[in-house]
């Protein structure tokens, strides 16, 4: 027993740990009771490679389009997907010799978070987009595939006019962490949300800090690259534009 608790808290170190616990502890009474710790993170789009064209000349990257066999290939429900597409949602695809090896999906403008009833507000909107869903089968992640699908997504954006990409990564996701740590990205702020049946309780590092959220309502939580133009010669972000929506 004392292993199962010292276990997280050497893992994940005391806060987290303690997080980690009591959301084990909870979930366990209910599926319907959670505790989810978020991480928000940018990250700069540049248009350079990050593997060279030798490492990649079997690699191609390219969007996966509603109706596309592919997406039957995903662990993904069909009424997420339909979700997903409903709000806009793009798909870009890895493919190694034909083969789908890895995907991600991301949005621009906003982004309706999909385990919690957030919605997070990209800006500069039309230079920003929301990242989700990373995934590479696991046959492939041994390779180059996370790197691989990551250049060519960035090469995509950039020719598109895109600067940053948000994403939030949950706290306990030590893999994923470790994965994006060297691609340059920066903490925006984190949040933490209880869940019990209908309600949702937010507390957050960015605004609106706390918020209760009742049967279909959704907090707007507004994220600016600030963290990575700051120091920089870039015209200064407007700090009036950072009031949050309110919904």
């Amino acid at each position: 027993m004392l292993k199962r608790v010292l276990g997280p808290l050497r893992e994940f170190g005391l806060a987290a740990g303690l997080l980690y616990i009591v959301d084990r502890i909870l979930s366990a009474i209910s599926p319907r009771l959670r505790l989810q710790v978020y991480e928000l993170m940018v990250q700069p789009i540049t248009g350079k490679p990050l593997l060279s064209e030798r490492m990649t000349r079997h690699l191609d990257v390219r969007e996966i389009r509603p109706g596309d066999p592919e997406l039957a290939l995903m662990p993904v429900r069909p009424e997420i997907l339909a979700q997903r597409y409903a709000q806009n949602a793009v798909c870009l695809g890895a493919f190694r010799k034909g083969e789908l090896i890895g995907y991600m999906w991301f949005c621009s403008g906003s982004y309706d978070e999909d385990e919690v009833r957030c919605t997070y507000v990209l800006n500069p909107p039309e230079k920003a987009i929301f990242d989700f869903d990373f995934y590479l089968f696991p046959e492939h992640r041994l390779g180059l595939g996370f790197v691989g699908l990551w250049s060519g997504a960035n090469q995509f954006l950039s020719h598109r006019g895109i600067a940053y990409t948000f994403s939030r990564l949950t706290r306990f996701n030590l893999a994923s962490r470790r994965a994006h740590k060297h691609l340059g990205w920066k903490l925006v702020g984190r949040a933490v949300i209880l869940k019990a049946w209908r309600v949702e309780l937010l507390v957050a590092t960015v605004a609106p800090y706390v918020h209760v959220s009742l049967a279909r309502s959704r907090v707007r939580l507004a994220l600016y690259p600030d963290v990575l133009i700051r120091g920089q010669s870039a015209t200064p972000i407007d700090a009036a534009a950072h009031q949050p929506e309110a919904e």
